[in-house]
């Protein structure tokens, strides 16, 4: 119940967020033109500048994501380029473009890590979340939120028996309904907002037994390789990859 009010604590907040935001929407147009541009002539070194400042500004969307992911791929910087693919999918996980580019990114990383099995509660809970992004959850949240209030309204106001009943069963499964994409909308924004999944971007990191630069090396990782945090002490983190082997690392990756 506490995970479930802090991550509804954290949709609300972020709805704030993006209405402060919508209201100086076209602060960074003009950098956002400027990006372009230098993509478009090849420049991909200062279009990635300029996109990271729309990023650092707070204006950060699927398509900012998703052109940076193009600048990296185009730069041969296959981490970078994995990382901004998937914040973009993140945003935007119905995306062809974002899934195909992905997946052509994804080929040229050195480490084939094979997927451990999921339960299908998880990969229903997958299936469900991305049916929409985190702003979709959020509107379709607020709909089903009107459509209950206006059903109570009417449902006290009704002086019919039949006209009450009506409302009562429509009030309760909009509350259902409500309460079924508050949920999805919590677990989307907690997707994004999640820092526990990174991508190497160094050309190779060496993954130890312990948080220690002197104990054994256990596995190498490649660019490109995507992975789990699971606890940090000081600079170094504690790692996951999908095929279950696990063990530290203290630089070269980049949160997603």
């Amino acid at each position: 119940m506490k995970r479930i009010t802090t991550l509804l604590a954290t949709l609300i907040a972020l709805s704030i967020q993006s209405l402060a935001i919508a209201g100086n929407g076209d602060a960074m147009q003009q950098t956002f033109i400027q990006a372009n541009k230098a993509y478009d002539s090849g420049d991909y070194a200062s279009a990635v500048e300029l996109y990271n400042t729309i990023v650092d500004a707070g204006y950060a969307n699927w398509q900012i994501y998703y052109n940076l992911g193009n600048c990296h791929y185009r730069l041969d910087e296959t981490g970078l380029c994995i990382a901004n693919y998937r914040r973009a999918q993140r945003l935007a996980p119905n995306k062809s473009v974002i899934k195909d580019n992905l997946a052509l990114a994804r080929s040229k990383a050195t480490d084939n890590i094979e997927q451990l099995p999921q339960s299908f509660l998880v990969q229903w809970t997958q299936s469900i979340v991305s049916l929409a992004s985190p702003r979709g959850w959020r509107v379709i949240l607020i709909l089903f939120s009107v459509a209950l209030s206006a059903s109570i309204c009417i449902f006290f106001c009704a002086r019919e028996y039949k006209l009450r009943k009506y409302m009562f069963i429509i009030g309760a499964v909009m509350l259902l309904f409500t309460l079924f994409s508050a949920i999805n909308a919590a677990i989307s924004v907690k997707n994004v907002t999640n820092k526990d999944e990174a991508v190497v971007i160094e050309p190779m990191v060496v993954v130890k037994s312990s948080p220690d630069a002197k104990s054994v090396d256990k596995f190498i990782l490649h660019e490109g390789a995507e992975l789990t945090i699971t606890d940090r002490q000081d600079h170094w983190r504690q790692i996951k990859i999908a095929d279950g082997k696990s063990g530290w690392i203290d630089s070269g990756i980049e949160t997603i």
